[in-house]
């Protein structure tokens, strides 16, 4: 999972910040690396409680963008199967 990316923007998400001092790209390359196998499972494991700190942010009313990119990495998340 350390190659994938996920660490340091997992970390970044769950800090008490808004999503604007993350970028405005950070959210669509979640959805990105949520494509892969790899960054599926990392999303989905249960001790990083990923999807928990996911779901706030499908309903910030600041920014369609920030929304987009993170529906996009949920519903990545729905292909993952078999584990």
């Amino acid at each position: 999972e350390r190659g994938t990316g996920l660490d340091p923007l997992l970390q970044a998400l769950g800090k008490p910040q808004g999503p604007p001092q993350l970028g405005p790209w950070t959210h669509f390359t979640l959805c990105n690396l949520s494509q892969l196998p790899a960054g599926r499972r990392g999303l989905l494991d249960h001790y990083r409680y990923s999807v928990q700190r996911l779901l706030p942010f499908t309903q910030y009313q600041d920014s369609m963008i920030h929304r987009r990119g993170i529906v996009g990495a949920l519903r990545n998340c729905c292909f993952q199967y078999g584990e």
